[in-house]
């Protein structure tokens, strides 16, 4: 093989490798010509949601207020049904005061919102 056939098979080689790779990564450019791309505006919004109640069925504030309820009534009256009927009231008011608690325990989380840009 002469030199200037050399010369010409190494210069063909060299012009077709750089148009390959021209079209190859012309064809990774997935969008079509002027086409505008979509942004979002992302921010951190914190968030209060109502905390779980651990004591779901408030045991605690019920046996808390009949017990507290009875010792008021036993005080009052000084008789079994005085001390029966304290423990009931009292049993009511300390679940629904449990019940009031809960309601108002809150926790707050931090959330990510994105929204799109004008």
């Amino acid at each position: 093989m002469n030199k200037s056939a050399l010369v010409g098979t190494v210069f063909g080689v060299t012009i077709a490798t750089a148009a390959a790779g021209i079209a190859g990564y012309s064809m990774l450019d997935n969008s079509p010509s002027g086409a505008t791309v979509a942004t979002e505006n992302c921010y951190q919004a914190e968030v209060e949601e109502t905390a779980e109640a651990r004591d779901k069925r408030r045991i605690a504030g019920t046996v808390i207020g009949a017990l507290v309820g009875g010792a008021v009534g036993k005080d009052v009256g000084d008789r079994d049904i005085t001390t029966v009927a304290g423990a009931a009231v009292g049993a009511v008011v300390g679940n629904q005061a449990q019940k009031k608690l809960q309601e108002n325990r809150t926790v707050t989380t931090t959330e990510t919102r994105c929204v799109p840009a004008e």
